[in-house]
């Protein structure tokens, strides 16, 4: 009887190690997973140079992630639900994901508005630079935001995080997949339909981050 017992708690005990190193192997793949970046632009003006970071980590906007840009003139469009065409939608490749997938966390988004298209591509024609002003010049703007970023909503492994910059200076930011990633709902997108006052291009305008920063060939 003695052999018995001991045998079943040896059992338990492998079944125990096993679970663990289950969710160990399990933990260590939703930090090992390549993901990409996808925009969704629901405001009348470009964007341009996304990037974020996880909020609890000090931003440098030389490991930040670049998420890209989207301007109207050669960006994707995609339909919502209700049939109106949204700008954006295309990849952007491409980094690993740290962090777990299956809980909610924030991240710090950095990025620029272009409020004057002209004399932004005026200027970037001549030096090709967008670290020569500190505040606003150019024809853009920088802006941050801290943003929550729900959980996938789906069975199969995230490997996206998906931006949605709204009329009245609202982003939502979500977990998905290939498969899973679509505008949201037009009924969502009215809600936040209402412009910012005039002059206003986010809720939260920063100096420019590249300022007085040396080029990164290709990053910009």
């Amino acid at each position: 009887m003695k052999k018995i017992i001991l045998l079943f708690a040896g059992i338990f005990s492998l079944i125990g190690c096993e679970s663990k190193e289950e969710e160990a192997r399990r933990q260590e793949e939703l930090r090992r997973t390549t993901f990409t970046t996808t925009i969704y632009n629901y405001t009348k003006f470009d964007l341009f140079n996304v990037m974020y970071k996880v909020a609890s980590i000090p931003f440098d906007v030389e490991t930040a992630v670049n998420g890209g840009s989207v301007f109207f003139r050669n960006s994707d469009k995609v339909s919502m639900d209700n049939g109106q065409e949204v700008a954006g939608g295309g990849d952007t490749c491409c980094l690993i994901w740290s962090e777990a997938t299956d809980r909610p966390l924030k991240i710090r988004v950095i990025w620029s508005v272009v409020y004057d298209l002209d004399y932004f591509d005026g200027k970037l024609g001549d030096k090709r630079d967008t670290r020569s002003f500190k505040g606003r010049g150019g024809g853009s703007t920088w802006c941050e935001a801290i943003v929550d970023v729900q959980p996938a909503n789906s069975n199969v492994k995230a490997d996206k995080v998906v931006l949605h910059f709204l009329a009245d200076g609202t982003i939502k930011a979500e977990l998905a997949t290939f498969q899973s990633q679509k505008p949201l709902p037009y009924t969502y997108v009215k809600r936040h339909a209402v412009p910012l006052p005039e002059g206003q291009f986010c809720k939260n305008e920063i100096d420019n981050p590249l300022y007085g920063i040396p080029r990164t060939p290709h990053r910009e």
